[in-house]
């Protein structure tokens, strides 16, 4: 099994500007960036600007001149990628189309992406699938990526390239149910159950506690592109034969050749087996779902300061080192049932995301802000969720969250408001003071507004 990924130490500017001015690595890089965006990344993790292409070889170079180390290019096909705005949302019109980019990355180290990896390529074989390109993602995992051109032009008599990001979430989900049970297996015999349960513990028995495939990217998603360097291994994106072909001496900046294709010359619906499965299993899981329970809650109709916060919440805001994606998550959607703002969200999540070691993509946050904008309120976790809150070791409880089953219960129980998924609010018409019973409610309306109740 390959050593694990560690930091390095970050080689001379001269040998970066080398490394990327080789012709094969040019080629490679320009052959990838059509009809893409193609975006430098600086030492910090930081964009160099977005929307951004490259026309010439000399682009990339220039970047590179300018203090830019890694490239990252998206996983959308765009007719102009100039013309992508965030104020517009205009991604529908100039999309023309999406690869199925699979994006694995294991905490327990490369080998256990390696194992997550194999098995996806062996269940693209069982579906025909041939042409699919693999690559080092340059750190903890690899990236398996199936072109746009597999595709059938249309799904369900919509155009295909107009249901992005739904149509690979599905089949990303669908690849993470069809493996989970081999992958698992294959973590215990690698690992020993004992030894995966110290590392990372957990209350199920899941292998994506210990791998994951990325399932929830959104709108302008970049991936690192191939033969990137990572800014922290400072290893390259190289694309391979397979999974077992790493070698870690393989991708060191000065071993690099260029041997394998990432993107390959593809069949017609070479996917479409796979699809109509992914679709089919989509189905019958949205049919099974039950009937949820309508849940009422008490709203606040000021926007409630973070002295109320809950520990978890307070603790994510502190800045995290793991669970950043799963947080981000966590705090949009808390900031929303506490009637911040978006302005407010937008800011504090930039603010919070600067505090992060190391702070998670520009991209990343802005997409998840794109997308959960475009959604109703959506509950945060529940507090046993411990993916969320535990495993991530921000879950301290104090004598209010014993009494609550969701971080968004909190605020009200410190404020004295008695919260209840059960009944609807008791909220007085003159202030809108919300009030536990009718006969509070009575009693405050004699108080405090005598003769305006009648």
């Amino acid at each position: 099994m390959p050593e694990p990924i560690k930091n390095a130490t970050p080689p001379f500017r001269s040998e970066i500007l080398n490394y990327y001015s080789r012709d094969d690595i040019l080629n490679e890089m320009m052959k990838f960036s059509v009809k893409r965006e193609f975006v430098g990344a600086l030492k910090n993790g930081s964009y160099f600007k977005r929307p951004s292409i490259v026309q010439y070889p000399s682009d990339i170079i220039n970047m590179v001149k300018n203090n830019v180390t890694s490239f990252h290019c998206s996983v959308e096909r765009w007719s102009n990628p100039m013309q992508l705005s965030t104020q517009t949302k205009n991604y529908d019109n100039i999309r023309s189309g999406f690869d199925l980019l699979i994006d694995i990355d294991s905490n327990l180290g490369i080998g256990s992406a390696q194992l997550c990896a194999e098995l996806v390529c062996k269940l693209f074989h069982d579906y025909g699938i041939r042409n699919y390109g693999v690559k080092f993602s340059g750190s903890r995992g690899f990236h398996i990526l199936i072109p746009y051109e597999a595709f059938p032009e249309e799904i369900n008599y919509k155009k295909t390239r107009e249901q992005y990001p739904r149509i690979p979430r599905i089949i990303a989900e669908f690849i993470r149910d069809k493996i989970r049970d081999k992958l698992m297996e294959a973590l215990v015999k690698e690992h020993t159950a004992k030894k995966l349960f110290e590392l990372m513990p957990a209350d199920d028995v899941n292998p994506f506690h210990w791998v994951d495939i990325e399932k929830g990217w959104g709108e302008r998603h970049l991936f690192r592109a191939p033969y990137s360097l990572n800014e922290k291994s400072w290893l390259a994106s190289v694309p391979l034969k397979n999974p077992g072909d790493f070698e870690i001496e393989k991708v060191r900046m000065k071993n690099v050749k260029v041997k394998h294709e990432f993107m390959k010359p593809c069949d017609e619906n070479e996917i479409s087996d796979l699809l109509v499965d992914a679709l089919d299993w989509n189905a019958k899981k949205e049919m099974k779902k039950p009937e949820k329970k309508k849940i009422v809650y008490i709203e606040s109709s000021k926007k409630i300061s973070e002295q109320f916060f809950p520990p978890c919440i307070k603790n994510i805001l502190k800045g995290l080192g793991d669970g950043k994606k799963r947080s981000t998550f966590t705090l949009i959607n808390f900031l929303r049932m506490m009637n911040w703002s978006w302005e407010e969200i937008e800011n504090k999540i930039t603010e919070w995301n600067r505090k992060n070691s190391p702070p998670l993509p520009t991209s990343f946050i802005t997409g998840q802000l794109n997308w959960n904008n475009q959604q109703n309120k959506i509950f945060p976790a529940s507090c046993g969720n411990d993916l969320f809150y535990k495993s991530i070791r921000i879950c301290n409880p104090d004598d209010i969250c014993k009494k609550i089953k969701n971080p968004i219960a909190y605020p009200f129980k410190k404020m004295g408001i008695s919260k209840s998924y059960e009944k609807k609010a008791i909220r007085c018409r003159i202030c809108g003071r919300i009030f536990k019973n009718e006969k509070s409610l009575k009693m405050h309306q004699a108080r405090m507004h005598g003769d305006r109740v009648m």
